[in-house]
């Protein structure tokens, strides 16, 4: 039983972004709180790329003791912080913002997503990531720090698939480049619209990865993949989507026997790493699972 009363001596916990009332980061948070008595509350704020960092700004003026941001602000969100750590350095972006007690009152920003979405697939496997082929669709915020993240973890051989490679300037192509000349890693970057060479990629890839936002509902019947595409016997399909839980990404897996994972795994492991950054306290990763899947619209 809750047994907490909000007063005045309550600490405000936040998550913004836009849009964010289909967030379930309040209800996982909140539920921790509970669990562990902790005075605090954790609420949802709606705001859009442009308006992160007058909200950020409002939020530190109310006294707010830590901050997740989700899309599309992370990488706006750099101005609101004093340091980053290492991932965050990485992929310029931060999902995660604390003030450091300890740093004079400091904020320091985070990017958790990366760590969150390895220790999902770590619980899925027993396999080493280090001898993993990973293949990672997607160049944006998430794909980034998941790529950085595998590098970190000690994966040696990856491929990430994106739009437009030869077109634009991607923030990926740069990151795998910095990647490969201070690790030991190969990284190739090839476009989604190579068919041939996305399927000769496939073919060898233990895990792969879907770090974009298609097939998020409402617009459940997109997938990133393209049509006859075949995955290596036994791999590992992962989607960054949680809602839906089943996409049509990871139902295209599961026809070919691929094992699965969605994304609502990574949303509770990383919750697990901020929930530690915030309080000091080990968040029970499977509780809360349980909670957000009795819980699924």
């Amino acid at each position: 039983m809750d047994k907490r009363q909000v007063n005045g001596h309550t600490s405000l916990y936040a998550v913004i972004g836009s849009p964010v009332k289909h967030s379930k980061s309040p209800a996982i948070y909140n539920a921790a709180f509970a669990q562990d008595q902790v005075n605090s509350v954790y609420l949802a704020f709606e705001a859009d790329e442009d308006a992160t960092p007058t909200t950020i700004a409002a939020l530190k003026q109310l006294g707010v003791k830590g901050i997740n941001v989700t899309m599309p602000g992370k990488d706006v969100a750099l101005g609101s912080v004093d340091e980053l750590d290492a991932a965050a350095e990485y992929v310029q972006a931060i999902n995660c913002l604390v003030q450091q007690d300890e740093a004079g009152g400091k904020w320091k920003g985070y990017n958790t997503d990366g760590i969150g979405f390895w220790a999902s697939v770590k619980k899925a496997t027993t396999r080493s990531l280090v001898k993993q082929s990973v293949l990672i669709f997607g160049s944006g915020n998430t794909a980034r720090i998941i790529l950085a993240q595998a590098v970190l973890e000690g994966v040696t051989n990856i491929t990430v698939v994106a739009r437009g490679i030869d077109h634009r300037p991607l923030a990926i192509i740069e990151l795998a480049s910095k990647l490969a000349n201070s690790h030991a890693v190969k990284i190739q970057v090839i476009d989604l619209a190579s068919t041939l060479t996305v399927q000769a990629a496939l073919t060898t890839s233990d895990i792969v990865v879907q770090a974009t936002s298609l097939g998020m509902a409402p617009l459940t019947n997109q997938s990133i993949l393209p049509e006859g595409v075949v995955f290596k016997s036994g791999a590992l399909a992962c989607d960054i989507v949680y809602n839906p839980a089943e996409t049509q990404f990871l139902k295209a897996a599961q026809l070919q026997g691929c094992q699965t994972l969605g994304g609502i795994h990574m949303l509770v492991e990383q919750a697990a790493v901020n929930y530690q950054l915030f309080t000091g306290k080990e968040l029970d990763a499977e509780v809360m699972l349980d909670l957000l899947n009795q819980t699924q619209d």
